[in-house]
């Protein structure tokens, strides 16, 4: 369900992430390349998986705090 994140191009990944305001927004900005809904969870695998590389990605917030 979360492979459809990694066909979209780095450049277009990453530029959606820093062109985003959270999380959300960065899940829908993706879905759009994708073409599929992209859950958060592989936004953040494939993010994370860029920072190790190296790759400057700004911060993202959720729009809503997880509950404790």
């Amino acid at each position: 369900m979360g492979d459809q994140v990694w066909q979209v191009p780095q450049e277009q990944f990453v530029a959606a992430w820093n062109g985003a305001e959270s999380l959300a927004d960065a899940s829908v900005r993706v879905k759009e390349l994708a073409g599929v809904y992209v859950p958060g969870w592989a936004l953040m695998v494939r993010a994370m998986s860029l920072r190790k590389e190296g790759v400057v990605l700004k911060a993202l917030v959720r729009a809503t705090p997880l509950p404790a």
